[in-house]
């Protein structure tokens, strides 16, 4: 069999980073209907997607994952509980790897299989309780059981899911439900399965009742009232991120951006607080636009207690604002790996910041998002490089590698043949935007620096952050396999920083490898 799918693998994805084979046939628990689960990493692509494919006889379920997205993959994984990929890659056998990537990206899903979930938040587990006690008082009040089979249906969904949820397991859908509940907890096990015996096999839904109940009161009790204002107040962690919507009137966002900033800067005398803005694309919306996000870092007791009441205060009688929505649910920590790497970094995330909000016609300014990232790079080499400057051009190819996906793949199609044709397309795109802007662009270059000095401080202090061994290896993907280890973690972390740098100055995403390209051609003379 295996011989089979690497000839499938070398004919049909012979450009793949790494692969392996997974699910039920590496468990030993497959059968005569089961699909050949083979999971096989990209560099090319930049959305997951599924293929099934009958080939030579073998029933292949082919899942395509971009290596560049698979940090953002697990973490959803950690934050919903589902834990699938983390499942998966930690069971299987490597097909291919020649990266030496699989050989440290098992290991590591095997220590956040173990580690378990994301432990619910407060919102999370009063919503969980509201929609559980919704369905609850529907079948406690009905008289024909057969017209509420949906809803019983609906309701052993969530409490399962909050069964394991709330003790931090993970909650995988189909078949692994039960068998995770089996190993969490025996005797809540046992009355489940008696509760739906008895629900289906004798039309009784009082085990089911009582099942149910007794899970609630041990996390809270039931909820028959929804309080938007209460579910929606409060943050678990010491950051408040708010996420500003955006659309085409650039005044309004300047403006909200300012008074936003102008409020947080009137309580820095009363209270430790920082803040920086930064643009990414909408999470979970078929939105072009890209939103603009203030993330708030101060003491989660002041956040929860007073910032957030103020906040609201604050914005309702504001006109001419965008739409504000928060607290949002967004994590600016874990593309970072540890807590003490971000909060390291966050004082050249406040300064970049501060010179951008300073002056309002910085914001969505593309000449000058160009020239401060030019420079940039330029301080970059100086500080980051000085001991290895022919290492230079690689680290600015790498990034080209990392980024230049996000320009081609939008997720319209999943044909080679046409993300090829669009790959070539938008790099000729970035040739001739080149070449037209190249005198200019050479000049900015070779000018003086506009970066100030507090920024080529914090810049230099990044090469002694001791916690860059703490990043997990399988980060490094694309990263020049000659390096060092210690050396492929620092570039990993090289990379993020530049950006969320780029982010901060509102470089699109979808542009932003065009900066590392560009300074390539200059470094490079061309």
């Amino acid at each position: 069999m295996i011989d089979e799918i690497l000839g499938f693998l070398s004919k049909y994805y012979s450009n793949q980073y790494a692969s392996l084979v997974t699910g039920s046939h590496v468990e030993g628990t497959n059968n005569e209907f089961s699909d050949i689960d083979v999971i096989i990493f990209t560099k090319d692509r930049n959305n997951v997607f599924n293929e099934m494919v009958l080939y030579k006889k073998l029933k292949l379920q082919t899942i395509i994952i971009p290596v560049q997205n698979l940090q953002e993959i697990l973490w959803v994984d950690y934050i919903t509980g589902q834990g699938t990929f983390v499942n998966m890659i930690s069971k299987g056998h490597i097909l291919s790897d020649k990266s030496n990537f699989l050989k440290s990206l098992i290991p590591h899903t095997r220590e956040l299989e173990l580690l378990g979930a994301k432990p619910l938040s407060d919102y999370e587990n009063y919503m969980a309780r509201v929609k559980i006690t919704s369905l609850l008082f529907d079948i406690m009040g009905a008289d024909e059981i057969e017209e509420f089979l949906y809803t019983i249906i609906n309701l052993l969904d969530l409490i399962t899911q909050f069964k394991l949820k709330a003790n931090g397991s993970w909650c995988s859908d189909g078949k692994y439900r039960m068998k995770l509940i089996k190993a969490l907890d025996e005797k809540f096990y046992q009355k489940l399965t008696v509760a739906v015996s008895e629900v289906y096999g004798h039309k009784k839904k009082d085990s089911l009742i009582s099942l149910t109940k007794d899970l609630l009161e041990q996390h809270g009790g039931l909820l028959p009232y929804y309080s938007k204002a209460h579910t929606l107040s409060r943050v678990p962690d010491d950051y408040l991120v708010i996420e500003i919507e955006t659309n085409s009137n650039i005044e309004e966002i300047n403006y909200t951006i300012q008074i936003l900033g102008e409020f947080i800067e009137s309580i820095k005398q009363y209270k430790k607080i920082n803040y920086y803005f930064f643009s990414s694309k909408s999470v979970g919306k078929n939105k072009i636009e890209q939103n603009v996000y203030m993330v708030i870092d101060t003491d989660k007791k002041f956040i929860n207690d007073s910032l957030i009441d103020q906040l609201q205060f604050f914005t309702a009688n504001k006109h001419s604002i965008s739409r504000l929505l928060f607290p949002f649910q967004y994590d600016p920590v874990y593309r970072f790996s540890t807590k003490k790497i971000y909060d390291k970094l966050t004082p050249l995330f406040y300064n970049i910041s501060n010179i951008i909000s300073k002056e309002k016609g910085r914001f969505f300014n593309e000449s000058y998002q160009i020239e401060f990232a030019l420079h940039f790079f330029k301080e970059i080499k100086s500080l980051w490089f000085a001991n290895q400057p022919n290492l230079f051009l690689p680290f600015l190819q790498y990034l080209f590698n990392c980024w230049f996906i996000f320009t081609y793949d939008d997720g319209l199609s999943f044909k080679t043949e046409d993300l090829l044709n669009s790959k070539n397309k938008n790099l000729k795109k970035f040739e001739t935007l080149y070449v037209n802007q190249k005198d200019q662009i050479l000049s900015s270059y070779q000018s003086v620096s506009i970066i100030n000095k507090e920024i080529i401080t914090l810049l230099k202090k990044v090469n002694q952050i001791r916690e860059v061994k703490d990043i997990p290896i399988y980060k490094a993907y694309l990263v020049p396999p000659d390096l060092s280890g210690i050396e492929k973690k620092r570039w990993s972390l090289y990379r993020e920083i530049v950006f969320k740098t780029f982010s901060i100055i509102f470089i699109d995403n979808r542009l932003i490898s065009y900066i590392p390209f560009v300074v390539n051609k200059l470094e490079s003379n061309d």
